[in-house]
């Protein structure tokens, strides 16, 4: 039977020796030593179970290992966790910062943007209203301008018409009084008044002397109207129709029509002639 013996070889890493128990060889230790120098007894030697690391601890020791172990690993799992939580913090900030960043940025561009409308706006209503005032004066003035011409040429064509107008009216009103006297002869009654009254012929002598046909057609209501017997009424064929002269104490009216139309168109500044038909004219 053969036995077979088996050698124990394992390479001990340089951690697990001890530097105060092992001493380094050198190749000139035995050369030096003296011939015949006794070897170090072999139980003084470093044995090989002195270099092999320490038996894993059994018992309490293990116990506290693993609970030091334990308590390791959970404080590096609460370490770990801390730095995820102060991690999603930081993101969380970090998008609260730039979610803020972008409102305010959005806002601030709203804002401006409704202010430049705004101010846009003012802007434009005050050119607006400037243009319309200035559009508004210069309408005024020229408004002004023309009322003014307009005058101008109203005084003017008054000017030029006043004699074209009062000449019609002076043709207009010598028709108007010829109709009346024809249709109406006692017209004349109110001229022979005024006439004696103007010679207070009440009291003296006066003739009155008046065409045939009005006197024929007067007559009655003449001397009703002035029974005085101072009063002399003559039938004048040299007297036309619708005139009266009155004479008293060497003086004498003329109310003939060619005086009274003379009269009445001069207090309008005018001479015109009342049988002839003749133009009036400014005096």
């Amino acid at each position: 039977m053969t036995s077979s013996t088996h050698h124990y070889a394992r390479f001990i890493p340089s951690e697990e020796i001890d530097a105060q128990s092992v001493r380094h060889w050198q190749f000139g230790d035995v050369q030096k030593s003296a011939p015949g120098a006794a070897l170090q007894p072999l139980h003084e030697l470093a044995t090989l179970t002195d270099l092999l690391p320490p038996p894993a601890p059994q018992g309490i020791a293990a116990q506290a290992l693993a609970e030091d172990a334990v308590v390791a690993e959970e404080e590096n799992a609460v370490q770990l966790r801390e730095e995820e939580v102060h991690a999603q913090l930081e993101q969380a900030r970090q998008e609260s910062h730039d979610a803020g960043y972008e409102a305010g940025m959005q806002a601030g561009h709203g804002l401006g943007l409704e202010e430049g409308k705004q101010q846009a706006g003012a802007e434009w209503q005050h050119r607006f209203d400037d243009y319309m005032a200035q559009q508004g004066r210069q309408a005024a003035e020229q408004l002004q301008a023309l009322l003014q011409a307009a005058q101008r040429d109203v005084q003017g064509m008054q000017q030029h018409m006043a004699p074209d107008v009062l000449q019609l009216a002076c043709d207009i009103a010598r028709q108007v009084v010829r109709q009346e006297l024809r249709s109406n002869p006692q017209a004349l009654l109110p001229v022979v008044r005024e006439a004696l009254d103007m010679m207070s012929a009440e009291s003296k002598p006066a003739t009155v002397r008046l065409n045939p046909q009005d006197w024929e057609r007067l007559q009655e209501p003449l001397k009703a109207a002035h029974p005085q017997p101072k009063i002399e009424w003559l039938a004048d064929a040299s007297v036309k129709p619708g005139d009266c002269l009155v004479e008293s104490a060497g003086a004498q009216v003329d109310g003939s029509l060619e005086r009274r139309w003379q009269r009445a168109v001069a207090a309008l500044g005018l001479v015109s002639t009342w049988y002839d038909g003749a133009p009036a004219h400014g005096q």
